[in-house]
C-alpha cells in the first residue's frame, strides 16, 4: 500500500512539475509589442492619450521593419548554410578522388570521432545536437 501511494505521489508531482513548465506564450505581433512600449512609456514618462497614440504608431512601425530584417536575416543565413554544405560536400568528392579505399575509411573514421566530439561538448553545455534556438522555431520550420 506505501508503495502505491508513494507511486501516486511522485507521479503527480511529476506531472505537476512538467504542467508548470508549459508556456501559453507564442509569437508576439508588432502591434503587442508596441501596445506593451506605449502603455510603458506612458507609465513612465507621463505620456498624455494622443502622446500614447503617436507613440504606439512609431513602435508598430519599428517593429515591423525589425520582424522584416529578421526574415530577410533568416533567408540570409539558409542560403549561407546551403552555399556552405554544397561546397563541403565539393570538397569531400575532391578528397576522396585524391585518397585511397584505405585512407578513405580511415578519414571516415576521423570524420566519425570529430563528430562525437562536438556532440559530446555540445551535451557538456547543456544543448542537443540539432536544437533549434526558440526565435528562429517558426522560421526553420
Amino acid at each position: 500500500m506505501k508503495k502505491i501511494v508513494l507511486t501516486l505521489a511522485i507521479a503527480v508531482s511529476a506531472f505537476t512539475a512538467s504542467y508548470a513548465q508549459k508556456s501559453e506564450r507564442g509569437p508576439v505581433t508588432p502591434e503587442q509589442r508596441a501596445e506593451r512600449v506605449a502603455s510603458q512609456l506612458k507609465e513612465k514618462l507621463a505620456l498624455t492619450d494622443a502622446q500614447k497614440t503617436e507613440v504606439y504608431k512609431i513602435e508598430v512601425e519599428k517593429a515591423k521593419k525589425q520582424d522584416e530584417w529578421r526574415k530577410e536575416r533568416v533567408q540570409e543565413m539558409k542560403k549561407v548554410a546551403e552555399n556552405r554544405k554544397a561546397e563541403m560536400k565539393d570538397s569531400e568528392d575532391k578528397l576522396a578522388k585524391v585518397l585511397t579505399p584505405e585512407q578513405k575509411a580511415k578519414y571516415e573514421s576521423l570524420k566519425a570521432e570529430r563528430k562525437d566530439r562536438i556532440k559530446d561538448r555540445q551535451h557538456r553545455k547543456g544543448r542537443n545536437p540539432g536544437q533549434v534556438r526558440p526565435s528562429s522555431t517558426k522560421e526553420n520550420s
